[in-house]
Order: C-alpha cells, then structure tokens, then sequence
C-alpha cells in the first residue's frame, strides 16, 4: 500500500463525501483526504506530499488553475499528478486547469468505473516515476555566454512586435498589477496615447474612460482565477465623440512557475456591423408589416369581390336553366353559360386568394368530417372531365386495396387533388392519361396523381411550392395560370 495519500479539494460536502468514497474504493492505496478549504489542503500537502490531487474545477475561492500553479511552487509537489472535476458550463475552467498542468480531467456526473480507472492509472504512473533524478546540466559550453541570449530575446521581443502591429485589431497586455505591459499601434491610436507612454502605467493612469473600466474590473477577476465574461461588448464614445461598439476577447496566460501571469485583450470595432444588423432588424420589422396588410388587404377584398360575384353566379344558373320561363334564343343561353362558367372560375379564384391570406394571417380553420374518399375523387374527376376530354387526354380513377374512411376537411382534401389533377391535365401530352391512384398504407390513405406530361426537376418543384410561384419553360407559357394552385 502506497503512503501518500489522494488529496481532494472540493467546497460541495456532498460532491466531496462521494469523491473520496470513491477513492476509497479504488484499493491498494492510503485512504483518501478530503479538503473544504484550499488553504488547509495546501497546508496538508506541505508535510504530507500526496500521490494524487483531485480538484473541483471551480470553488468559491477561485478556479483549479490558480491552485495548481500555488501547488507547483511547493518542491515536495511539484511532480504531483493532478485530476480535475467540472460540469459542462466549466469546459473554460477545465481547459486553463490542463494548460496550468492537470494531467487528466472528469466530467460531471462521474462514472464511478471511469474515476476508479483514471485514478489508479495516475497513481500507479507517480508510483513508477523516478525520484530525485539529478537535474540534467543546460549549459552548451560551444554556446555564448548570457549577452547572447539577451540579444536573441530582444530580436524574438521586436518582431512579437511587429506581428502585433501588423494586425488589423487593438491589441493589449495587462500584468497582475493591472499596468499595460504590451500594445499594439492600433490600441494606441484609439486611445490618443503613444505606445511608449502606455506601456508601465495603469489604463485609468494612462487615459481613462470606458475601455480602461472594462479593463481594471474584469482582468482582475481572470487573474485571480474568478469567473469573468472573455468575451464582451462595450458600447463607447470614440475620441471624435461618435458612438461605436467594441467586441473584446480575452485571454490568461500564466508563466511556468504561476508568476507573471497576464491578460491579453483583442478589440474588434464591430460598429459597421451592429449598424447592419439592426437596418436588416428594422427591414425584416417593415417587410412582416407590409406583409400583413397586404394579407388583411387580400383578405378584406375577397371578402368583397365574393359578393357581387355570388349575384353574377345566381342570376346566371336561372337564366341558364330557364327556371323562369324559356328565353326563345338558343344563343342566350349559351351566353348565360359562359357567363356562369367565368363567374366559377373567377370565383375559384378569388377563393384561393383568399384561403392563402388566411393561411398567411393564421386564421384558416378547418372543418373535418368523414370523408368517402373513392366518391370524393370520382366528383373530381367529373369536374376536370370537360377539360380532359377538350384535350383529348383520358383521366381515370385506380384503388389499390381497401380505401378506408378519411376524417378531415373535404373542401381542403378536394381543392389540394383538384389542383393536382387540373396541373396534370393542363401539362400532359394529347392521347395520353391522367389517373388518380389510391392505396391503403399502414391505415392512411395515400393518393397519387399521375401524367406523363413533362415533368419537373427538384428545383422547379421548390419554385412551384412557393406562392405564385411558376415554372418557366417554352411549354408551361402556353398555358396560364395565377400561381397559386400548387
């Protein structure tokens, strides 16, 4: 059995009890050692070097990083494995914490087969590690001496330089005591400062204003391993005194040791961009405007053509039918006739202007009812009867087992199969056929309208889906039509 023990820090006495109940169980180990508090635990750790570390991403007291850097500066631990707990919300935390040197991370809820595996594998690897090594010598005697290398530190300083400079963003560096220690050409000119007279002062020193408060309240808290937003939006009066918003994007560096750690800040001006996005917000506010009245507007003069309309159909069918009395001219009646039979088509029309606008404004309502679907298609096939044969195009009906019983609107139900079979018909070859098939799949009724007409690729039929939507082709220009059927 190993004597040093799995450390673990966790401010959540639930979380903590079930952690080291699950290190208990992993066997061939000391027992495992629970923390609450960090500073306790790093106390432990001094004179009890553990074999293994387990850390909560994120505690009141700061994050995991921040306790791994204080960790390493121990020398009895500073090899010490170290194993990170986090829920999906602390991936940020979780990914400092390995950049800070966690050998492994667990998400929440822990699988209690994976944690056993997981840290036995990590014990095991400390275990095995040599200790005490002689520190392997560094020096190149063929090299030159510490001048050399301050001179080659100074030319990788210059050209991180122009790097920086040669982007088309601000750029910033802050340390832990707040004061710039890097900018960019970019920043100082938005700033109004030179370079030379950030660079050692604090931003509130330096010039002040909204970007040097986002700067002095949030990096801060990044430093101290504290939850703070990396990314935010500032919206600032520029030194012109014209409004603009600034994206910012930050990230924590901390060095080898956990010292010199630093916060580098990237702005972007994104006040084109807001502009834009609020004129297309506005557009899309007035073309949803627009579109309702015209919907209301279609609406309100269906509503109104229908009832003239409604006259016109009337007076035609007594005419016609010589419900008062014969008329005497044979060409009378064939005039009320076509006047009836404009009326319906108009009639037809107007009616799915208006089922469209109802369907726009959200107000169209259906009336279901059982419907006998063989009859309701044998009707149709009567009304596009006259127009088949005028085109000298057969039209049929075809069951394809037992048809059951439909419940639902038969007005919809009858004008989706309608227009389907007046487009079949209007698009078919002279001397062919158009049939209606109807099959049982699995209790719902499927119905096929058939032609062999010309057809339509995928991306005709998309267009033809759309309102008042129609394909344009040499064919489909001979025959008229309003765009709305489909």
């Amino acid at each position: 059995m190993s004597s040093e023990p799995v450390v673990i820090i966790d401010d959540s006495a639930t979380q903590l009890k079930i952690l080291e109940r699950l290190a208990n169980s992993v066997g061939g180990w000391t027992a495992a050692k629970g923390f609450g508090d960090a500073e306790a635990a790093l106390s432990f750790c001094r004179a009890n070097p553990p074999g293994l570390l387990v850390l909560a991403a994120a505690t009141a007291q700061g994050e995991a990083s921040a306790l791994i850097h204080r960790l390493r500066r121990l020398e009895a631990c500073a090899e010490v494995p170290v194993m990170v707990i986090g829920a999906d919300e602390d991936l940020d935390c979780l990914e400092r914490a390995r950049d800070a040197g966690a050998a492994d991370h667990l998400l929440l809820p822990i699988n209690h087969r994976d944690f056993r595996l997981r840290v036995r594998s990590l014990l095991r690897s400390q275990r095995a590690r040599p200790r005490g090594a002689p520190e392997q010598v560094r020096s190149d005697p063929g090299r030159a001496d510490g001048e050399r290398r301050q001179d080659g530190l100074r030319q990788a300083h210059e050209m991180l330089l122009r790097i920086i400079d040669a982007i088309p963003r601000m750029i910033c560096v802050t340390g832990e005591d707040g004061r710039y220690v890097l900018v960019n050409r970019q920043f100082a000119s938005f700033v109004g400062v030179r370079a030379s007279r950030l660079i050692g002062k604090t931003p509130l020193e330096a010039h002040g204003g909204p970007i040097a408060r986002s700067l002095m309240e949030i990096d801060p808290l990044l430093l101290a391993g504290r939850p703070a937003p990396l990314s935010t939006e500032d919206e600032i009066v520029d030194r012109d005194g014209e409004p603009c918003v600034l994206l910012a994007t930050k990230s924590v560096f901390h060095g080898d040791d956990g010292e010199d750690s630093m916060v580098v800040t990237v702005w972007l001006d994104i006040t084109e961009r807001k502009g834009a996005e609020r004129d297309l917000l506005a557009a899309k506010e007035q073309a949803e405007l627009a579109n309702r009245s015209k919907t209301e507007f279609l609406a309100n003069m269906s509503h109104e053509t229908r009832t003239p309309l409604n006259a016109i159909i009337g007076f035609s069918q007594v005419i016609a039918g010589e419900m008062l009395g014969p008329i005497g001219t044979p060409k009378y009646i064939g005039y009320a006739h076509d006047i009836l039979v404009s009326a319906e088509h108009l009639l037809g029309i107007i009616n799915d202007i208006l089922d469209l606008s109802k369907l726009e404004a959200g107000k169209l309502d259906l009336v279901e009812e059982v419907i006998d679907v063989p009859r309701l298609m044998e009707d149709l096939l009567q009304l596009a009867d006259a127009k088949a044969r005028a085109s000298e195009i057969r039209v049929a009906l075809r069951y394809e087992g037992t048809i059951p019983a439909l419940r639902a609107d038969a007005r919809k139900v009858k004008q989706i199969v309608l227009n389907l079979l007046i487009n079949a018909v209007k698009f078919s070859h002279p001397g062919s056929e158009v049939a209606i098939v109807l099959r049982n799949q699995s209790g719902a009724v499927v119905v096929d309208v058939i032609d062999h007409g010309i057809g339509m690729d995928p991306d005709e039929v998309t267009l033809a889906m759309t309102r008042f939507g129609q394909v344009a082709s040499a064919w489909t220009r001979k025959h008229d039509g309003t765009g709305l059927g489909l």
